[in-house]
């Protein structure tokens, strides 16, 4: 008979999905709104990334818990402080670089940068977001 093998890593499964439909867009695009080189390649970009996530989902467990077999309390320790820290710093670099742009902006009159300055702030407005939800998620999860 057939078995199915399990998906050990969700979160490739899931991306393996979106690669997907991805690939689909692209190539539907490509057939139907003239045929420019740059979505077909996009396609061949997200399925290729979609294959390998594929396999991944099959294959690998994800590598927190491959790590947590091995590690202790310090390594995790540290790990956790590296994520942060990293984290941190470029959530700090976002919003300079948003608060230059538009800074800039209104000095200079330079229209280009009011969508970059939006977008930066939105990018920093999501990972505050993002950042207060998984806190969320481990202190009721703990």
């Amino acid at each position: 008979g057939c078995t199915m093998k399990r998906v050990k890593s969700k979160y490739n499964f899931v991306l393996a999905c979106v690669m997907a439909a991805c690939t689909v867009l692209f190539w539907v695009v490509y057939c139907f709104r003239g045929q420019e080189l740059r979505f077909l390649l996009s396609g061949f970009v997200t399925f290729a990334w979609g294959v390998v996530s594929v396999y991944d989902a099959f294959h690998k467990k994800p590598i927190e818990e491959r790590v947590a077999d091995q590690a202790d309390e310090r390594d995790l320790y540290l790990a956790m402080k590296a994520s942060r820290t990293a984290m941190s710093v470029f959530n700090k670099c976002l919003f300079i670089a948003s608060a230059l742009c538009f800074w800039m902006y209104s000095v200079y009159h330079l229209e280009f940068l009011l969508p970059v300055a939006v977008t930066l702030a939105g990018a920093v407005l999501f990972l505050f977001l993002l950042l207060l939800c998984v806190n969320l998620y481990y202190e009721k999860r703990g």
